[in-house]
């Protein structure tokens, strides 16, 4: 069987053509140097150096196998590099999901950070609800989700990432598209176009909380899991919606957004989730990136909860 150190052997020898010479590079001294040298032929089965003159010279054999020696040497150093990188956390590969509203503000902003601090990774994207994600996390189909709270199955543990405050989206023909602040209570009679409850359970439960506390009842209410279909039904005039402000990153010109009298109730958290026996070095890597970015630490993220 062919090994490393026949292969490191033949190589010194090779470049150095000279026993002596190639030993001392090597730290070690000749008779040894020449045993690998005869071990490594006769497992090849033929003479890679000619020793029949004063000076010694490959053999075309020899010639041939110089090559694949240094390749293979090369390859075995790069993946023990590699294997380092990827075990200290600077390079590997990454599955991050995230909810559709996620892309619009803070999804390219960690992209960014990702390939400024991480370059060497392959970072994998999917596109899931929150429910997916969570299944997806406890099936190991993904190293990390962005979605939204709360995170409570056991061995998940998760970090607020973002919060943005919730604004009022009107089709542009409606009778408040020119006011400013808006108060819930105005809303009284509207058509609601807003998440469903199985699908979406943070964002309706949040929008129908603030409705229940603002004595508000919507005429009719109409379930829709995307924001950016959500915002073409508005724009389409079929009613209103309360949206995380990130929704106004993409406002087509038939929706008008407006902020709310009662903002400080009306806020979305966007959280980071993680399995806590995750064996991907990337996932902490990641996370103590973010805890430390001070775009998160202003909007109040970075703290972890079980």
């Amino acid at each position: 069987m062919i090994t490393l150190d026949q292969l490191r052997c033949f190589l010194a020898v090779a470049e150095e053509m000279n026993f002596r010479r190639a030993a001392l590079r090597l730290n070690m001294t000749q008779p040894p140097l020449s045993r690998q040298i005869q071990a490594l032929e006769h497992g090849i089965g033929t003479l890679l150096i000619d020793r029949s003159r004063r000076a010694i010279r490959l053999t075309p054999a020899g010639q041939s196998f110089l090559r694949s020696a240094r390749r293979i040497l090369e390859d075995v150093a790069g993946a023990a590099q590699d294997a380092c990188r990827i075990a200290s956390g600077d390079a590997g590969q990454l599955t991050l999901a995230f909810t559709a509203a996620s892309s619009y503000v803070f999804l390219p902003r960690l992209v960014t950070l990702l390939r400024q601090r991480l370059p060497a990774i392959n970072l994998v994207l999917r596109e899931m609800t929150t429910p997916q994600q969570l299944a997806a996390l406890q099936g190991d189909q993904i190293d990390l989700g962005l979605l939204r709270p709360p995170v409570t199955l056991p061995g998940m543990r998760a970090m607020r990432v973002y919060r943005e405050p919730l604004v009022l989206a009107l089709p542009s023909g409606h009778r408040l598209a020119q006011a400013g602040a808006i108060r819930l209570g105005e809303l009284a009679a509207e058509t609601l176009i807003t998440y469903p409850p199985v699908e979406g359970p943070y964002l309706y439960g949040l929008v129908d909380g603030l409705l229940r506390v603002a004595g508000v009842t919507p005429a009719a209410v109409q379930y829709v899991t995307q924001t950016h279909s959500i915002m073409a039904l508005v724009g389409a005039g079929l009613g209103v919606a309360l949206l995380p402000q990130s929704a106004e990153r993409f406002c087509p010109p038939d929706i008008t957004f407006h902020s709310l009298v009662e903002e400080e109730r009306a806020s979305a958290e966007l959280m980071l989730a993680w399995r806590t026996g995750s064996a991907n070095p990337l996932v902490p890597v990641l996370r103590a990136l973010l805890a430390a970015d001070p775009q998160i630490a202003a909007s109040g993220g970075g703290t972890a909860s079980a």
